[in-house]
């Protein structure tokens, strides 16, 4: 049999409620050179059998081929680990079971690698709510090729954070679901997955592992992905186990960058990222009703210290600059008022 054009590794922890959806949006792929990799991440619900069934239909089955590995709960980023092991295509892809995509996303994906010699290729996606409720997300409005090391670099900061003067926190979505990888690079780098319980987020430290090594990148403006948003998100409370997490994860992401760039090209997207982290964390601890003299220990911390003194926020938007002031300057009885405002 051929090699495999794209592999396609999906972990898969107690999803029996939307593992068909996923897993019908990639048997009607376009693409038919597939190979997908449903890991089972010791689920305790029906999902491992569900996986067996899929694997054991394949058997009659020329394409896709589906391959299945059962293993100990360890995460997200191991259970991806586990299937670049066994993965044997061209590309590499991620997908998480309770997302799904559209029909030709990975020919359209593919077909773009091969034509321009790409080593990732991006798609914007759409956010799902449910069939009523599905909003385009677009990071590029038409095709853009990033080519060459210090292109690929500026891509990879934009990333991480944009500079002062861009008008959102994020540039371009920090997610390996979109996308398609050249294997080759895995096997020369041995790139893999931290584990998102450490870090909170696997995926921003291995974009800076990966896009590091690449010389092309790709990114494409139609939606082909859709990321199913949970109803009973928990992204608007606090928690101290996950802050502490998060705050790992800003140590770790300037760690990284330190050992690709010179402080001068990777300090202020850093900063960005750090003032994006203390922005949502003192909105969290807002409306979950933390005290005034908790949220004043976190502005004290030495992380946000640096990021207050030397960032020149007066170079970024108003909306922008008036929520880094209040910060700086622990006006908390505002930020409270302005933070409840914007969630109500």
């Amino acid at each position: 049999m051929k090699q495999p054009k794209v592999s396609i590794i999906v972990p898969v922890y107690n999803v029996e409620k939307y593992l068909d959806r996923c897993m019908q949006s990639l048997l009607g792929q376009t693409l038919k050179e597939l190979e997908i990799i449903l890991v089972d991440d010791g689920s305790p619900d029906n999902s491992p059998a569900l996986c067996d069934n899929y694997e054991s239909a394949s058997d009659n089955l020329h394409w896709p081929i589906i391959k299945v590995i059962h293993k100990i709960n360890e995460g997200l980023g191991f259970a991806r680990n586990s299937g670049l092991e066994i993965a044997t295509g061209e590309y590499i892809a991620f997908l998480d079971s309770d997302d799904f995509v559209d029909v030709n996303m990975y020919e359209q994906l593919y077909l773009k690698a091969k034509a321009k010699d790409i080593d990732v290729v991006y798609c914007n996606c759409n956010i799902y709510k449910d069939k009523k409720h599905i909003y385009p997300r677009k990071d590029v409005e038409e095709e853009v090729v990033f080519r060459g090391r210090e292109v690929v670099d500026d891509f990879l900061l934009d990333m991480i954070a944009p500079l002062p003067e861009y008008h959102h926190d994020v540039r371009y979505m920090i997610s390996v679901w979109h996308a398609i990888y050249r294997h080759s690079i895995f096997m020369e780098h041995r790139v893999q997955f931290v584990s998102e319980r450490e870090f909170v987020s696997e995926d921003i430290i291995f974009d800076i592992d990966f896009l590091s090594h690449v010389r092309s990148v790709c990114y494409l403006p139609d939606c082909l992905h859709y990321y199913v948003v949970n109803p009973y998100s928990l992204s608007h409370t606090y928690d101290d186990a996950k802050y502490h997490k998060m705050v790992n994860l800003s140590r770790i992401i300037k760690e990284r960058l330190a050992k690709i760039y010179s402080e001068e090209k990777y300090y202020l997207h850093y900063l960005r990222s750090v003032f994006f982290l203390l922005r949502n964390t003192v909105m969290r601890m807002v409306l979950a009703g933390e005290t005034d003299q908790k949220i004043k220990r976190i502005l004290e911390e030495k992380l946000y210290q640096e990021l207050l003194s030397n960032y020149p926020y007066q170079r970024m938007d108003l909306k922008h600059r008036i929520v880094f002031f209040l910060l700086k300057y622990k006006c908390i009885l505002l930020l409270k008022m302005l933070f409840k405002s914007v969630k109500s």
